[in-house]
């Protein structure tokens, strides 16, 4: 298939983008400018570029109508303006739905595990409500566009990437954590740390891109969860790769540790099942990646 892909330079669309060639797919890949061609030409993804940035709705529902099927992963970050980002997925999605009516072609788009905020102390399906008042409760708007154009013959899917999607790579959050134990002289976590988060190795999250591809029914959400691991077995992990003590942060003091958009996420209780991917599509995370507290030791070895 010739498959279209945004956020291909990305730490999850670079892997994804690579399973899909290795799977004899022909991919394309929508880049902002010449920097970002440059950049994926430099990581070696195996992509077709296509000058478009998430404005471009015009190009990219072309390049939708040329393809056989949509992966769409980017997402364009604002300090302080999480409205206007998910206003804009939204029109991305809107016009990949428009583009794609009536075809019965795949079309896959992205949240998080993280959108569903607090769910308790019991792993949660991808139809849990979303606890209210919660800010990214506003991304699930955007699920609902998927899943509504199921009824308009779009196979569509949505993949929540884990909270905590990890490899030995230096462009995720846990990298992020690794830095900042070591610049404080202790690994912290939240309270008491007994709160759990989702983690996924990044190349099993690519695997499961690549199922829903090819095997999704129309509609359906899957939650990229790995495992639910609890932020203070993160700390003690960190701690011990970089023989630091552990301590307890308030969230005020983790913002100024981490950002306050991963404070915000790593104060989260958020345990989510994967059972749905693991029943539909065969998803089998974890049977030959490493695990979270693996990666660590190497992640704080390349940042030695």
């Amino acid at each position: 298939m010739r498959v279209l892909i945004t956020g291909a330079t990305g730490y999850i669309g670079s892997r994804v983008a690579r399973r899909l060639h290795a799977k004899g797919h022909a991919v394309v890949a929508a880049v902002r400018d010449e920097a970002s061609a440059a950049r994926l030409r430099d990581m070696d993804v195996p992509a077709e570029p296509l000058r478009a940035s998430l404005d471009d709705t015009e190009i990219l529902a072309d390049a939708a109508r040329a393809a056989d099927a949509v992966v769409h992963l980017a997402f364009e970050h604002r300090a302080n303006d999480l409205a206007a980002a998910v206003g804009q997925d939204r029109r991305v999605a809107e016009a990949f739905v428009e583009a794609l009516a009536g075809t019965g072609k795949c079309l896959i788009g992205t949240t998080a595990t993280g959108v569903v905020g607090n769910t308790g102390k019991v792993p949660v399906g991808e139809d849990h409500p979303t606890e209210p008042g919660y800010p990214a409760a506003i991304r699930r708007e955007v699920e609902g566009c998927y899943v509504a154009a199921a009824r308009r013959d779009v196979r569509t899917a949505v993949i929540r990437p884990s909270i905590l999607t990890h490899s030995d790579a230096l462009n995720s959050v846990a990298p992020r954590l690794v830095s900042a134990a070591r610049k404080a002289g202790a690994a912290h976590h939240i309270g008491s740390g007994e709160n759990q988060v989702t983690c996924v190795h990044v190349d099993d999250l690519a695997d499961l891109y690549v199922l829903a591809l090819e095997k999704a029914p129309p509609g359906r959400i899957y939650n990229g969860a790995g495992a639910n691991v609890a932020t203070g077995d993160v700390a003690r992990w960190i701690g011990r790769a970089l023989e630091l003590p552990v301590a307890s942060a308030s969230r005020e003091q983790a913002g100024a540790l981490w950002g306050p958009f991963f404070a915000m996420l790593l104060a989260l209780d958020n345990r989510m099942s994967n059972e749905r991917a693991r029943a539909e599509l065969g998803w089998r995370p974890y049977e030959a990646t490493n695990r979270l507290e693996d990666d660590i030791p190497l992640i704080a070895a390349r940042l030695a």
